[in-house]
Parts: C-alpha cells; sequence; structure tokens
C-alpha cells in the first residue's frame, strides 16, 4: 500500500500529467454535456472540441505514462479485448464497407475514453472534479432539452438534433448522469449547493419521464432499490419519506399521454397505448431476430452496425422486405453483430467497473473518515446498474459511456486505496 501510495503521489505531482489532466477534465464535460453536438448547431458550423481537448489528452496519456495506470483494474483489459474482438471479425462482416469505418468510430470516439480518464485522473481531488464535470453536464442536457427540444416526436421530449435525440436514447443518457446530481446532494459542503442539486435531480427524473421511456422507467426503479439496498438508513428513511410526495407529484405534473405510454406494458391494459404497444411488438421482432442471428452466427455475427442492414434484406416483414431497425438492445446488438464473445466481453466490461465501485464502497462504509468515498462509488454504482437496465432497450453497445465509466471506476478505485492509506496514517498517534 505504501508503493502505491507514493506512486499516486509522484504521478499527481508530474506537471505533463497534470496539464493533460485538465484537458481529459474538458474532454469528459464536453462528451457528457454533449457540447460539440450543441455548439455546431448553435453556430452552424463544427468547431472540433472533441479533437481540440481529446488529441493533446491522448498524447498526454502516453507521455506521462497513462497507459501503464490505465490497466490498473481489469475493466481496461475487458474494453481492449472487445476492441480488438470487433477488428478481428471486420473481414467476417456482411458489408465490410460499412463496418471497417464503424470500427474506427468505436476506438476513436469510445474506447480511447479508457486510457484517457484512468490513464490521466490520479488523485482523489481530481476524481471529484470528474464527478462534478459529470453533473455539470447534467444540467446542460436539462437546458438542451428545454432549449432545443424537438417537434418530431409528438408528446415525447426529444432533442431536436444530436447522437441522443431520441427521447429513449436521452433518457438513458440522463439514467446515466443524474447519480452524479445526487452525489452533489449527497456530498456537497454548501447547504444551499445541495438544495440546488436536489432541485435538479427532481427536474432531471421529471425530465427523463417526459421522454415517456418505459426503458428508462425500468432503470430508474432499478436505481431506486439498489438505493434502498445498499444506503445507510438515513438514506433509506428519506427514500421512504420523500419517494411518495415525489411520485404523487410527478403524477401530476406529467401529460395523461406520458403516463398511459409508459404504463403500457401489456395488450390487456384497457387504456394502453397503441403505439406503445407497436414499439412492443416491434421490438420483441427484433430481439428474437437478434438472437437469432447470435445463434446462426456466434463467433462474429452479422458484422459491426450491420443488423439493420441484414435483417431488413434477409426477411419479409413489410411488404417485401424486412424492418431495417436496430436491435433495440444493446447486449443482443453486440452479440448479433460482433458475436457472442463480444458480448460476453461487454457484459463483463460493465460487471467489472459495478464490482471496484462495491469493492471500494464496502470498504469505505466501514469508515467514519470516508464518507466522501463511499457516496461518490455509491453514486457511481446507481449510475451503472441504472445505465446497465436501460441499454437492454438502446442501441449504445458502441457508444463511450461504457468505456468512459469503466476508466473512471479505475481511477476512483485507485485513488480510493491512496486515500484509505493516507487517512489511516494520519488518524494514528504521532
Amino acid at each position: 500500500m505504501a508503493a502505491l501510495s507514493n506512486s499516486n503521489t509522484a504521478d499527481a505531482a508530474d506537471p505533463l500529467r497534470t496539464f493533460t489532466f485538465y484537458l481529459a477534465l474538458a474532454l469528459v464535460f464536453i462528451k457528457f454535456a454533449m457540447l460539440q453536438e450543441i455548439q455546431t448547431r448553435a453556430m452552424g458550423f463544427n468547431g472540433h472540441l472533441l479533437y481540440i481537448f481529446g488529441v493533446p489528452a491522448i498524447l498526454g496519456v502516453i507521455l506521462a505514462g497513462g497507459l501503464r495506470r490505465a490497466f490498473d483494474g481489469r475493466p481496461a483489459f475487458y474494453w481492449l479485448a472487445y476492441g480488438v474482438w470487433l477488428a478481428i471479425g471486420i473481414p467476417f462482416s456482411s458489408w465490410r464497407g460499412g463496418s471497417l469505418p464503424a470500427l474506427w468510430d468505436v476506438w476513436r470516439t469510445s474506447l480511447i475514453m479508457v486510457p484517457v480518464i484512468a490513464g490521466l485522473v490520479v488523485s482523489w481531488r481530481e476524481c471529484r472534479l470528474v464527478a462534478w464535470a459529470i453533473a455539470l453536464a447534467c444540467v446542460v442536457n436539462l437546458m438542451s432539452a428545454r432549449i432545443f427540444q424537438g417537434d418530431t416526436y409528438d408528446y415525447r421530449l426529444g432533442l431536436e438534433f444530436g447522437t441522443i435525440a431520441n427521447p429513449n436514447l436521452f433518457a438513458g443518457h440522463l439514467v446515466l448522469v443524474l447519480p452524479f446530481v445526487l452525489w452533489v446532494v449527497l456530498a456537497a459542503k454548501s447547504v444551499g449547493l445541495r438544495v440546488a442539486a436536489l432541485v435538479v435531480l427532481g427536474m432531471g427524473v421529471y425530465v427523463a419521464l417526459q421522454t415517456a421511456s418505459r426503458g428508462a422507467l425500468l432503470a430508474l426503479v432499478a436505481e431506486a432499490f439498489l438505493f434502498f439496498l445498499c444506503g445507510t438508513v438515513y438514506r433509506r428513511v428519506a427514500l421512504i419519506c420523500i419517494a411518495p410526495v415525489a411520485l404523487a407529484a410527478l403524477l401530476t405534473a406529467l401529460p395523461e399521454s406520458v403516463l398511459q405510454r409508459i404504463s403500457s406494458f401489456s395488450a390487456t391494459e384497457g387504456k394502453a397505448s397503441l403505439e406503445a404497444l407497436e414499439s412492443s411488438h416491434s421490438r420483441s421482432y427484433l430481439l428474437r431476430k437478434s438472437i437469432e442471428y447470435a445463434l446462426k452466427f456466434p463467433l462474429f455475427g452479422v458484422g459491426l452496425e450491420q443488423f439493420a442492414s441484414y435483417e431488413g434484406g434477409h426477411n419479409i416483414v413489410i411488404g417485401t422486405h424486412g424492418s431495417w431497425h436496430a436491435t433495440h438492445n444493446s447486449y443482443t446488438q453486440a452479440a448479433s453483430e460482433c458475436g457472442i464473445p463480444a458480448f460476453i466481453l461487454l457484459l463483463a466490461a460493465w460487471i467489472s467497473s459495478f464490482r471496484l465501485m462495491l469493492i471500494t464502497h464496502r470498504r469505505a462504509r466501514r469508515r467514519a473518515d470516508c464518507r466522501d468515498i463511499e457516496a461518490l462509488s455509491f453514486c457511481m454504482m446507481l449510475a451503472i446498474l441504472g445505465f446497465c437496465v436501460a441499454i437492454t432497450f438502446l442501441n449504445f453497445a458502441y457508444a463511450f459511456y461504457g468505456p468512459a465509466m469503466g476508466g473512471f471506476s479505475i481511477s476512483v478505485w485507485r485513488a480510493a486505496k491512496g486515500e484509505f492509506e493516507k487517512r489511516t496514517l494520519a488518524a494514528q498517534p504521532v
């Protein structure tokens, strides 16, 4: 442990690493706030913010020894193996010309987040800054939902542009970032700041439900269940007291059309939304086909990002062709497009990230002087679990969220170990 602490101290003092850390911090904020897409939409041109901050950050990883630090935890190995397996499967794709640029995008925009975060975020202070960046990104997300609200989704809240414009995708994004706002509520020293964060948290839950995404609803329920299961007695009591009031307020504030959709899980329900039931029927079909392709092509699937085109050209569902839609399930997306090994690696990467936070949380919870570490690891667990539930209904198998959370879990776990030792030494009598 002493060697670990000394190593962390030396890494934290490295000027090059410190400078590139702030570039990585900016990159995290830009990615989670979707700032490049907002800038492009607002100004009418692409300012290439990801390149401006991302390229120097990647160079910093290489020059400041970040690659060594990035592989301190298992999530990095699983995400690396996942990316390698995607590359190995390219020659077996049903359309190599479409899969190859998709592979480049996965490595360039998603997998690179593992070494950038795990390799450059070293100290506990820096972990807190990253958590703050994601929480502030959530505020930007909520502002975007009001300023750039799309009008193509009928009564459902969505954005008018961007990669998460679809209400379901936007809701899944919120499920991941909202626990970091909760972390501000739990960890901020200023009462005013905690109250403000609590207001933002309530607004965030309301906006997530406004999307009428049933997957997001299930994810929020999963997060609430984990909150009760692993929370302190104080948090459990607070949840029991606040939840009924919050639920009543949400039921009153949400439009009837939204409530009807998110409660439409079965055709036997008298007021079930027809659109929601049609969506469920389509998703059930796509789920069956994705499982079928995963079993038919177990090693390499039909090709990276090729499920929609392969299904559309090999089935008759609408007239003379198939559905031409993606799987709407990240796990079967990976299995059907890149093989069962890809599915296993994807699942292992998420589980290993959760496990690191669970280990950190259990150890911090036993110590009165580590409430800050307990709070962040607890909220990380909520974010990971909720998002893993949400992506059961979303196409996020190749998105940056998993690598980013994997890299951050390594940083939090490593920094927490150093803090445990440091605080133990500080508590000992001289």
